[in-house]
């Protein structure tokens, strides 16, 4: 649940930040008649490469070891033992 609340604020982020500056940035009372079809696409590349590198990059950081041999979880003794890599 916190991987898709952070993927989707990550997606949003581009949004927000074009937002603040048309407020602050460039002092337009109407935010919705500043949006262009440029920004917006712009907006929406930015969302998608944000996303897609911050799935790349999760992939890569929740890799375990890659090398040794897996072995499955177990019972022993009544007592379950997870999976692990030797």
């Amino acid at each position: 649940m916190v991987r898709i609340i952070a993927e989707l604020a990550l997606f949003l982020v581009p949004f927000a930040a074009f937002a603040l500056y048309l407020r602050f940035g460039r002092k337009v009372d109407s935010l919705l008649d500043a949006w262009s079809l440029r920004a917006l696409i712009g907006c929406s590349v930015a969302a998608v490469l944000l996303v897609a590198l911050s799935l790349y990059f999760i992939e890569v950081a929740g890799r375990g070891p890659t090398t040794g041999r897996y072995v499955p979880p177990t019972w022993e003794d009544g007592v379950l033992v997870p999976g692990h890599v030797e």
